[in-house]
């Protein structure tokens, strides 16, 4: 089992007050697929991009497969590590299928051009999230919704172990925010991915995630299966808010309380 972790780890930059991560430990195992919870600013985006090297981290603070993450090349990490970002930006001159097949650079040589089955595999991701029509449209042409579904496909394409995604369903209508948990739920389930979700939809949460981890202002205040993470005394302690929570045909719902 290839598992990422973080031990310990803090991160506060220079000129800020407090750190945006306060020694976070956690070990994400493969097979899962994991829900990462807490309100804005608690540092969830800034945890998955210790992962990716985005962020340099103390020695030993990051691990993938028990190796330092910054030990890995960028190709290295990329055949483990695909990552959906909440806002997409340097795609601007390109169609869609040249941004979905930019996930096969980790297995391609410096001047190789993309193969029959690098094609195979991101039409297949392109038809799975609903973008294969698009192919050939501008990147940029696209609304968000279908931009967000077209980076989901580029990540289905690169066949990492492990997927980021930050806040996948935040631009998707009902609909689509459905099938891009379905999706992910069935890779894992197959055992072709898998995944660690930043998401504030808890009712998403509920039904598709195995576990979740919640964090406060920087720290683990909450973390195991779902059930035991999602209760309406830890959502009004993280978010300060109360939930109603109801139950049907064995699936809990969670609903904000407002003030009439």
């Amino acid at each position: 089992m290839m598992n990422v972790e973080t031990k310990g780890l803090t991160y506060q930059p220079s000129g800020t007050k407090r750190p945006i991560l306060s020694d976070v430990s956690y070990t994400f195992s493969q097979g899962s697929l994991t829900a990462l919870l807490g309100p804005n600013g608690s540092g969830k985006t800034t945890m998955l991009k210790h992962f990716l090297a985005q962020i340099r981290s103390p020695e030993g603070a990051v691990l993938i497969d028990g190796k330092d993450s910054l030990s890995y090349s960028p190709k290295e990490r990329s055949r483990i590590l695909a990552w959906v970002p909440q806002n997409s930006s340097g795609e601007s001159a390109f169609t869609v299928e040249d941004v979905v097949l930019m996930a096969r650079y980790p297995y391609k040589g410096t001047w190789d051009d993309d193969s029959k089955e690098d094609i195979r595999i991101a039409e297949e991701a392109m038809e799975t999230v609903g973008v294969l029509e698009f192919r050939n449209r501008d990147f940029t042409s696209l609304s968000g919704g279908e931009r967000q579904r077209a980076l989901i496909a580029r990540a289905l394409t690169q066949t990492t172990p492990w997927i980021f995604l930050d806040e996948p369903t935040s631009n998707l209508d009902v609909k689509h925010q459905i099938h891009i948990m379905q999706v992910l739920r069935e890779r894992v389930d197959q055992k072709k991915t898998s995944a660690i979700v930043v998401m504030h939809d808890f009712n998403l949460v509920e039904k598709y995630c195995d576990r979740a981890i919640m964090l406060k202002e920087g720290r683990v205040v909450a973390k195991g299966e779902t059930s035991e993470v999602l209760t309406p005394e830890l959502l009004r302690e993280v978010y300060e808010v109360e939930f109603e929570v109801f139950e049907r045909e064995g699936q809990r719902f969670f609903v904000p309380k407002t003030e009439n």
